[in-house]
């Protein structure tokens, strides 16, 4: 059973999700699924949440008691329908054999309710059931069409509660900020004595001088071919040595004497520890196509991937152009799990929380409103929240493990300011 209790549902404005809410299509897959739904909106949609449930229903609930309520919801947005066709989509990373008795709870609320189950050619109304999930949890969507009118219904559940759920956070997050400035920042790097900022067009450099960063010099980069709109950059320093990815170009040069040398170039880029990737140079994701220790095998396009040792099993996790969240384990043909309602930047850290490995990841968002960054562990199949989520004021660009899996993460914030930052983000084990 994956349901243990009723969450309260915050209220969204119909309007807003009809049409005037804009977000990132490429991060969500459940917005996705809310935009598809809406197309069906011929003439209006009414977008109906539960409501806040009382405490009593805090409790646990069996899958037919929240199968009979979210029915109740259905039958009564759409008119109390004497028969209907129902059909039902998989959304969410639910394996199969949990989604029978859970579509066997929906029919018998169904018949409970004297509803006839029929083809659809015989119905009153279609039902057409969607499991997702987001970040708290699962995500039951039902879009019932009468006609050229349709509305949608939509029921939140958490996952299983588990012991943990009801402690304190396993780590807490904190975030340190180290430059800001005007123009956009792809990555960077520092140590007591050096500061080092790629840009679309330059690598700067600064020293540092009585706690302060002092400008020291500027290297250019120059591009053969127009840079994607959503610039990325990749920066690696190893003692004294640097490189430089971006797309269609590598640099490689030093920080001391500064010297930077740029070609054009397709090589792949480290995106962790034994983790490389081609990426797509007119476009602001990778391709899919690994190389290094992985090359020949291929995963979906993503924006983000990991890859840590945990006891016996390898584990690469991948944030997909598709909104959905990949996670493989031992080797790259299938998926063993997948998570909706990600972010599209993750970077895994080596702590001593924990089982030791721990995820942190961006949290979906758009153009309206600021990201937040979350610690998350990976227990099985399952990817489970061990942090309070870190509140930020804009929205995270990118999100690099710093050196050899040590317990920092760079980032890139656009602050809705306007400006850039350049932070770090430690993880710090709760007594």
């Amino acid at each position: 059973m994956f349901i243990s209790a009723i969450s309260g549902s915050e209220g969204v404005s119909p309007i807003a999700i009809c049409g005037i809410f804009q977000s990132n299509e490429e991060q969500s897959a459940f917005y996705y699924m809310l935009k598809t739904a809406s197309r069906l909106c011929v003439w209006t949609t009414l977008v109906f949440f539960l409501p806040a449930a009382s405490s009593a229903l805090q409790e646990a609930q069996s899958i037919p008691s929240a199968a009979t309520e979210f029915v109740q919801l259905v039958l009564s947005r759409g008119g109390s329908p004497s028969a209907v066709s129902v059909s039902f989509q998989n959304m969410s990373s639910l394996p199969p054999e949990t989604l029978e008795p859970l579509q066997n709870a929906i029919f018998n609320a169904f018949r409970n309710a004297n509803v006839r189950l029929v083809k659809a050619e015989q119905s009153v109304a279609d039902v057409q059931i969607a499991f997702s999930e987001d970040w708290q949890g699962y995500v039951w969507i039902a879009n019932i069409q009468q006609g050229s009118s349709s509305q949608l219904v939509i029921k939140k559940l958490p996952r299983q509660q588990r012991a943990a759920a009801s402690r304190a956070p396993l780590l807490t997050v904190r975030k340190i900020s180290v430059w800001q400035q005007d123009s956009p920042i792809l990555d960077f790097y520092q140590d007591n004595q050096n500061l080092l900022l790629l840009e679309p067009g330059q690598l700067s450099l600064y020293a540092s001088d009585s706690g302060q960063w002092r400008p020291r010099q500027t290297l250019g980069i120059p591009h053969q071919h127009p840079v994607p709109r959503d610039v990325r950059g990749r920066l690696e320093v190893h003692g004294s040595e640097v490189s430089a990815f971006l797309p269609g170009v590598r640099c490689s040069g030093k920080i001391s004497p500064p010297a930077l040398d740029c070609r054009t170039s397709d090589d792949p880029w480290p995106i962790d520890e034994g983790l490389v990737a081609f990426f797509s140079p007119r476009r602001n994701f990778f391709s899919g196509l690994l190389a290094g220790h992985n090359a020949g095998a291929s995963v979906v396009p993503f924006f983000s991937g990991a890859a840590w040792q945990s006891g016996d099993q390898r584990l690469w996790i991948f944030t997909g152009t598709d909104g959905r969240t990949r996670l493989f384990q031992n080797d790259l043909s299938t998926p063993v799990a997948m998570f909706n309602g990600w972010g599209s930047t993750l970077a895994v850290v080596h702590s001593t929380c924990g089982s030791g490995w721990q995820l942190l990841t961006s949290a979906p968002t758009d153009s309206t409103r600021p990201d937040s960054v979350q610690a998350v562990e990976v227990t099985g199949h399952e990817a489970l929240p061990v942090s309070a989520p870190v509140d930020l004021s804009g929205a995270v660009e990118a999100l690099w493990t710093a050196g050899n899996y040590g317990q920092v993460v760079n980032g890139v914030l656009h602050s809705q300011s306007g400006k850039y930052e350049a932070f770090t983000l430690t993880v710090v084990c709760n007594q």
